[in-house]
């Protein structure tokens, strides 16, 4: 069976499922970029990968594709301000960094200040998937220095928050105990 939709259709349904927003920025020589991500995702703990999409055209790819290390910035909920910069395309690396505060580590990657966590990675592998590569980084460093800051999701084409806590209480859990014994 060969039935396809088009990729509209999957956007409208994708709009269902809230996405975590990160922003990752690289540097390569003297170039560095950023770019606001949507598809950050866990991938192992051994070892520790994360992987996220980067689109063929979007300004950043180029640099994604030559940079060994990179850094992935989950934005604390007070600053969804910093996807919406890093998500303008076709930004020069001065308008992206010069108002965003942020420091430069040894390998000249740009660390935005203030985020609830930073994670630095070594790229580890990729794969070509459509229009996009699925980038794999081998998780070499984490701070975070803001645990209790939220994070910015992506859900019906607007920023939002984590929220609260919802109660789940269609299904108790299963007691391990005595399905051991049975």
């Amino acid at each position: 069976m060969d039935n396809t939709v088009d990729g509209e259709a999957l956007r409208q349904a994708m709009r269902c499922v809230p996405s975590p927003v990160v922003v990752v920025t690289a540097a390569h020589e003297t170039a560095k970029r950023g770019i606001t991500i949507g598809s950050f995702t866990s991938v192992s703990l051994d070892p520790p990968l994360v992987g996220f999409n980067v689109a063929h055209d979007a300004s950043m790819y180029s640099l994604i594709m030559t940079a060994p290390r990179f850094a992935v910035h989950i934005l604390a909920e007070d600053q969804a301000h910093l996807s919406k910069h890093f998500a303008v395309p076709d930004q020069t690396s001065t308008e992206q960094f010069e108002p965003v505060p942020h420091t430069t580590d040894s390998d000249g990657t740009p660390i935005i200040d203030d985020v609830a966590a930073v994670l630095r990675c070594t790229r580890h592998d990729s794969v070509v998937a459509g229009d996009k590569t699925i980038l794999f980084g081998l998780v070499n460093d984490i701070q975070v220095p803001r645990p209790d800051a939220g994070a910015v999701l992506y859900y019906q084409r607007s920023y939002r928050g984590v929220g609260s806590e919802l109660a789940s209480t269609w299904l108790s859990p299963v007691n391990r105990a005595s399905s051991d014994t049975s």
